[in-house]
């Protein structure tokens, strides 16, 4: 690993991680790099997996130092952008909404759709999720306000224009059929028109109708006429909350890796358009940390409003704040409501999060049997919804010893081995599966609940009434409502938590749901077993070369890395023990005779 740690500068910067290959796998700031960079490496046990695993990768490491921790900010939120690193939080996508462009700098403004917003000095509106609808929206506007579309060359010698002209789409400023002054006002009118300023818009044009018609100019009142009409008709459709201010309504939601985010967009009091989001690499975030991580990055090239309203509160909320106001040029505010039309915005953004994040996971999950054995199950359990996320839980031991709890977890019906976790027993001595159960179930649950993480839509424990009686109990002690079944071995019978003492449930071995939970049930067990010969052999390792005369902790860590198991040291020749680092062949008889007095033995024997 090529990283001085004890160089790094007390300064606040970002830094860039890189694997092997020299590609970027994780962007971070901090106020001093030399504390936070130092942290990942000396206090392993605290980190998260996820982290660990970050760690184990990492080979090389660049920094850059910055003036402020705003500064810190923009960097990090740009070159996740750029680099988009496989451990950040990051937006899954960098799909890009149209807007709605005005050329108000140039003469006879054009307006149209564009997906690039650039600091050009146009006046941009949007972004707009549904490019169908916006696209209507510009039929209207030409309709109505008859501002021009087309690139054609502004000149009084243009005696042809194009088509818009002649079908009353555009007044044809570029053969100069329009004076600037009368094209302007339509401009600014329709810019009321896209920011929602719809009433004071209505009453001029009803002056001017007035006006028009008194001066018996029909056929021009007329045309102002309509335009009312068909800016009455597209007020009616918008979405109408308290207050004027433009806003945007942010909230969020998790399923465990991703996090869903819905985004609605208030103008002048109208909602006009929403968005949603997804994020990845999410599993080790908060839903503050989520928000937080979405805001720095969507707003790098987003519109930026006065005011943004949140479910929560966020971290670094006072450094987002100061970033969004020197990027915007104005006051920003992220606000936490509480009450009235505000939070009545943020639950129903919520609301559409939860079906957005509900839609993806049944699109995601395998059609045909799969599919089959999840509607089953949702049927015969009483489920609220289909069982995407299943955890299976089991125990290994021998006579109480080395007992090693296993937390197995199928999405969509599949193993998902990646989200694997083991617990080793540690508060239960000797013999008691109902114990350990409720031990494991109590820290996989509580840690969840501790981190604000979704709990699953089931979860299966390897046993009977007893089993799933503990199991239960721990969840209930947590105050933890997931709905948990026990399967039970002999009779493969589903044993529930119905009616208090339980219910049992038979069904055919031929049923798609018992398919699906004898393999999460049998996947649960070779977990367990698995982990539980792992700890065993590391304990037996330890344990018989430690007992060995002139094996000290650095000739015992050579072995162990080298040949891999205890069982593969005791089955090595002396040619090869020789070959490590510090044994000779005085020792390495020494070591075969220990393994030969213990006679045969297998890590595997009796599990």
């Amino acid at each position: 690993m090529n990283i001085d740690l004890l160089s790094l500068p007390d300064s606040p910067g970002v830094y860039l991680m890189k694997d092997s290959s020299g590609e970027v796998i994780y962007v971070g700031k901090a106020l001093s790099l030399r504390k936070r960079i130092r942290q990942y490496f000396q206090a392993s046990k605290n980190l998260s997996p996820k982290t660990k695993t970050l760690v184990r990768h990492i080979t090389d490491l660049e920094y850059i130092v910055t003036d402020t921790e705003v500064d810190s900010l923009v960097l990090e939120s740009n070159l996740i952008k750029k680099y988009r690193p496989k451990y950040n939080v990051r937006l899954k996508d960098d799909k890009r909404y149209p807007y709605v462009k005005v050329t108000i700098n140039s003469r006879f403004p054009r307006i149209f759709l564009t997906r690039r917003r650039l600091m050009d000095g146009a006046l941009y509106f949007g972004p707009y999720t549904n490019s169908g609808a916006v696209r209507k929206t510009l039929d209207i506007i030409s309709q109505v306000f008859r501002i021009r579309r087309c690139r054609q060359p502004l000149s009084e010698k243009n005696n042809r224009p194009c088509l818009d002209y002649h079908i009353k789409r555009c007044n044809a400023p570029c053969a100069m059929k329009i004076s600037e002054k009368e094209y302007m006002e339509n401009v600014w009118q329709a810019i009321q028109f896209l920011k929602g300023e719809t009433s004071g818009l209505l009453k001029e044009l009803e002056k001017k109708m007035l006006d028009l018609a008194s001066r018996q100019e029909y056929e021009a009142a007329a045309q102002v006429r309509d335009q009312i009409d068909a800016i009455k008709v597209l007020s009616q459709q918008q979405i109408a909350t308290s207050g004027t201010d433009d806003r945007d309504v942010i909230a969020a939601v998790k399923d465990f890796d991703t996090a869903y985010i819905q985004i609605f967009y208030v103008r002048h009091g109208n909602m006009v358009g929403r968005a949603d989001f997804a994020m990845s690499s999410a599993e080790d975030n908060t839903l503050p940390d989520v928000i937080s991580q979405f805001i720095k990055q969507y707003y790098l090239d987003s519109p930026i409003p006065p005011e943004i309203l949140i479910q929560c509160y966020i971290p670094e909320h006072e450094l987002i704040t100061s970033w969004l106001k020197q990027r915007s040029g104005r006051e920003v505010h992220i606000n936490v409501p509480q009450r009235g039309d505000k939070k009545k915005m943020i639950d129903m953004a919520l609301k559409n999060a939860e079906i957005t994040m509900q839609s993806n996971k049944i699109k995601t999950a395998v059609a045909g049997e799969s599919l089959e054995s999840l509607q089953q199950l949702q049927s015969l359990l009483s489920l609220p919804s289909l069982p995407l996320y299943i955890e299976g839980v089991d125990i290994s031991n021998i006579s109480g010893t080395d007992a090693v709890g296993s937390i197995v977890v199928f999405e969509n019906g599949k193993p998902s081995n990646k989200k694997y976790r083991h617990h080793n027993i540690k508060a239960v001595r000797g013999i008691d599966d109902f114990a350990m159960i409720k031990e494991v179930v109590k820290r996989r649950y509580a840690y969840l609940k501790e981190e604000k993480m979704p709990y699953p839509d089931l979860i299966l424990i390897d046993g009977g009434h007893g089993q799933l009686s503990a199991a239960k109990s721990s969840l209930e002690e947590m105050g933890v409502d997931i709905p948990i079944i026990g399967l039970a071995k002999r009779f493969e019978h589903i044993i529930t938590t119905k009616k208090g003492h339980g219910e049992v449930i038979i069904l055919p071995h031929s049923s798609p749901a018992l398919k699906l939970l004898m393999n999460i049930r049998d996947e649960a067990h070779r977990f367990a077993v698995a982990s539980h010969r792992h700890r065993r052999s590391a304990r037996l390792t330890h344990s018989i070369l430690d007992t060995i005369k002139g094996i000290g902790e650095t000739k015992k860590r050579n072995l162990i890395n080298h040949f891999g198991s205890v069982e593969k040291i005791g089955q090595a020749s002396v040619e090869e023990l020789c070959q490590i680092d510090g044994i000779n062949e005085k020792l390495a008889q020494r070591i075969l005779e220990k393994f030969r007095e213990l006679g045969p033995w297998n890590p595997a024997d009796k599990i």
